[in-house]
């Protein structure tokens, strides 16, 4: 059985995947269907509540909220997938080399993910925000650097278990180079927890960058991002609180969405749990 058919065999992990599909798609080809200008102002029909015209209503400055949230899911993903994976491919390479070679390669690697764990993860993204300065591309940076760690050591501890394996043993004994041996032997073989831990941390990407631009730091208004519409819209939360609610019912659905559906891949990659899928 293959690992897609045994992820949606588990019904919360299939619903995770529906809501993020549902996501995605929205991010690639949502914009240009939509009918109004995330960015137009229309203070005459500012505040509207949800009607056939405006699905989510409309902003303090009559903006369509429906709009700002689809556009907003195409800034939300692309800073999460982006920084995530850039961060994942940091982390690998830090692991690798950390647990295969060791000694002082691992300790010097090993000291420098400690310094950024010593920061929680949220913490150490303002940090860096507030060194580089806002945007999109600032907050991409700081999504990337908090991801590192997770990842790196996740992976050092597979490569540690794996390198005096009786097969790595062999390649060395038949030539086989270092680097092919990390790239196809060890790195495979971490291949489902890498993919498990990326799944979960494009969750946790969203909820820092949205926090981010909650504070200010992150993603600049007028840019329909889920945090900075969020922000602005606990202005207004006690006479129309529709606008903090849509954003802040998005960003709890796609967060948990990845949640579920990261439990469900371990599920399904983990060779203890493979009875439960027959």
């Amino acid at each position: 059985m293959s690992t897609f058919r045994k992820v949606i065999k588990r019904k919360t992990a299939l619903m995770g995947l529906i809501v993020l599909v549902i996501f995605i798609t929205a991010a690639i080809i949502g914009p240009p269907l939509c009918r109004y200008d995330p960015l137009g102002i229309d203070p005459v029909n500012k505040h509207q509540l949800p009607s056939a015209e405006h699905w989510f209503g409309t902003d303090y400055l009559g903006r369509d909220v429906f709009t700002r949230v689809v556009y907003g899911s195409r800034v939300s993903l692309t800073i999460s997938f982006a920084g995530v994976l850039s961060g994942a491919f940091i982390g690998i390479l830090l692991g690798v080399f950390a647990g295969y070679y060791g000694k002082l390669t691992d300790s010097l690697i090993s000291r420098f993910l400690d310094v950024l764990l010593a920061f929680p993860g949220l913490l150490l993204a303002i940090v860096i925000v507030a060194i580089l300065g806002d945007g999109v591309e600032n907050t991409i940076i700081a999504v990337t650097v908090f991801s590192i760690p997770s990842i790196a050591r996740m992976v050092r501890s597979v490569v540690i278990s794996l390198r005096n394996s009786e097969y790595v043993q062999v390649c060395k004994v038949m030539g086989a180079s270092d680097a092919r041996i990390i790239f196809t032997h060890i790195i495979p073989n971490a291949v489902s927890q890498i993919i498990v831990n990326i799944t979960l941390d494009f969750g946790t990407a969203i909820l820092t960058a949205s926090s981010l631009s909650f504070l200010g730091l992150g993603v600049q208004p007028p840019s329909p991002e889920w945090g900075a519409m969020l922000s602005q819209a606990r202005e207004v939360i006690r006479s129309h609180p529709m606008q903090s609610i849509v954003p802040g019912l998005i960003i709890t659905a796609v967060v948990l969405s990845f949640s579920l559906l990261g439990d469900g891949l371990r599920d399904a990659l983990d060779p203890r749990l493979r009875n439960k899928f027959r």
